[in-house]
């Protein structure tokens, strides 16, 4: 017991904060439902990881053979399908090997390899499709079902002999694949999508098989400490593009050589909405960094980073949610509760102190994760409420601000004159309120539309518009526009008073502007944060750990 102990606590060092020399070889790992789920919702990540010489391999847990007769042709024609979207990412040849991998049990699934980029791979398991009329629903009756049994569907060609799987071997599997690629970041689809959207999908609000995968897939990565990010597949469509248009370009001419070998997809609607975005399930946002130190959830639990070490933070009464850190400043930080969204507050050593989660309850709905800021000594907490509106907190409780359709992120800041505001994006544009005592709030009239988060701090405020330029706000100006700059940023940006600004371009690299200057700090995943002061950038990288940058 001693020398596990030992070895969980030399993992979270590792992956962690990226102080330490010994960086892993960047592995990434997709888990997706069906042959098209990676280029339509994980794109431009995906591309990017190849780009980046990162070893990269896709499980496909269906054959996704849907209806189509006769399946084994249908099946095959999405191989390659998929073959020829991952060769043109690589910019090789269509040229493949293929194998057979040995699973527990005496299973199997099919292993595809590039030949002129052996480090990208293709897994097939061959899992009936929710729409084949032989199986139906079966990856949603496997999750749920532990006495349930399918037979894998054989695609013309296959070097695999066919398998039966229950929902344990099926867990096995992608285990066994986890410990056969090594990844150092995995990503998989939504498995709990907002039900808000997608309401022809009845309860799933998304495609059945979605939500199973990436709940086998939390499953195969139990115990460990490997980043897992979410990507929302379906309800992207109802949100803004938030893609520049080189990158929907190049995403386009990805899927049009997959679509080339499946008749049942297009580049028309509803395919084009889902080739002009991607956007996380739960992005991190942009004050899990403060002075001197970071904090992030991973493998459920709350880690600390400082120069040269690390600690866990124990989270006594409830499991931290991932990538709801927010500090309000250095001794002083709200994280969310995995299962409820309810806010904790910890205040330098005292111990932790419950917040709630605002009315109104929908069960199945996630709250945002929260924003926080210290107004006159006291905390003031804004989430993303389960009625799709925006509440906030402070020493008298909860109090609903309004909005029906806002994403993930809300926003905080403190104005020179000590007031806070509150802001956060819908479909419809940029929500802006300012708190009032007693009263709740008053919207501050806006004509903005970001696509996404919106970063405070300083008296400026920044988003991405649908172009991907960066757009900056400021106090004294009205909270009008006072810089536009043309980014081509695929993440929302952070911003320190400055301001400085950072985010992920278009070349997944970390990019920070400084009045008049420009700098390029290198490849990172994800979205970046920067220190309160904008010395230090901090960002994921393909590597799996957080790494820092001194900002130029």
């Amino acid at each position: 017991m001693r020398a596990a102990a030992v070895l969980v606590a030399v993992a979270v060092l590792l992956i962690g904060s990226g102080t330490t020399s010994a960086s892993p070889r960047p592995s990434h790992l997709q888990l997706v439902a069906h042959p098209d789920d990676d280029m339509l919702f994980m794109s431009p990540d995906v591309p990017l990881a190849i780009r980046s010489g990162a070893r990269v391999a896709t499980v496909f847990l269906t054959a996704g053979e849907s209806d189509v007769q006769p399946p084994a042709g249908y099946a095959a024609d999405r191989q390659a399908g998929a073959r020829a979207a991952f060769a043109a990412m690589a910019g090789v040849a269509d040229e493949w090997s293929r194998t057979a991998l040995a699973l527990p049990g005496g299973r199997w699934a099919e292993v595809q390899q590039l030949r002129r980029r052996p480090g990208v791979s293709l897994v097939f398991l061959g899992l009936p499709d929710d729409n084949d009329p032989a199986s139906r629903h079966a990856l949603s009756r496997l999750w749920r079902d532990p006495a349930h049994r399918v037979r894998t569907v054989l695609a013309t060609g296959s070097v695999a002999p066919a398998s039966s799987h229950d929902r344990t071997s099926v867990i096995a599997a992608l285990v066994r694949v986890r410990e056969e690629f090594a990844p150092t970041l995995v990503r998989t689809q939504d498995p709990r999508p907002d039900p808000r959207y997608q309401q022809h999908w009845g309860g799933a609000h998304d495609h059945p098989d979605h939500l199973a995968t990436a709940r086998f897939a939390e499953a195969a990565l139990r115990g460990t400490v490997v980043p897992l990010l979410h990507y929302r597949d379906y309800n992207t469509a109802d949100a803004p593009p938030n893609l520049p248009q080189r990158v929907v370009a190049d995403k386009r001419a990805v899927f049009a050589r997959y679509a080339a070998h499946d008749p049942l997809v297009g580049l028309g609607e509803p395919y084009a909405a889902w080739l002009s975005a991607m956007r996380l399930r739960r992005p991190w946002g942009t004050r899990w960094v403060t002075t001197g130190r970071h904090a992030h959830v991973r493998g459920k639990r709350l880690v600390l980073a400082e120069p040269g070490e690390e600690s866990v933070v124990d989270t006594p009464g409830f499991t931290p949610r991932e990538g709801s850190v927010a500090f309000v400043d250095p001794g002083r930080m709200v994280v969310q509760d995995r299962e409820t969204g309810a806010v904790w507050l910890k205040e330098h050593d005292r111990p932790w102190f419950p917040l709630g989660a605002p009315p109104p309850r929908h069960p199945g709905v996630d709250l945002g994760p929260p924003s926080a800021a210290s107004v006159r000594g006291r905390v003031v907490v804004a989430v993303r409420d389960a009625g799709g509106g925006v509440s906030v907190r402070d020493g008298r409780g909860w109090c609903r601000l309004g909005g029906t359709d806002i994403g993930d992120e809300v926003s905080t800041v403190v104005t020179s004159a000590g007031e806070a505001h509150v802001l956060a994006a819908s479909r419809a544009g940029m929500l802006h309120w300012r708190l009032t005592e007693p009263g709740c709030g008053e919207l501050v009239p806006s004509d903005e539309h970001p696509v996404g988060g919106i970063a405070a701090a300083g008296g400026h405020v920044a988003f991405r518009n649908a172009t991907g330029e960066v757009v900056v706000l400021a106090e004294e100006a009205g909270w009008k526009r006072v810089r536009t700059l043309d980014a081509d940023a695929i993440t929302d940006p952070a911003i320190a008073p400055g301001p400085v600004l950072a985010f992920r371009n278009a070349d997944g690299l970390l990019e920070v502007h400084r009045p008049g200057a420009r700098a390029v700090l290198g490849p990172v995943e994800g979205r970046p944060a920067l220190s309160p002061d904008g010395d230090q950038a901090a960002a994921l990288t393909g590597d799996g750990l957080i790494r820092t940058f001194p900002v130029p």
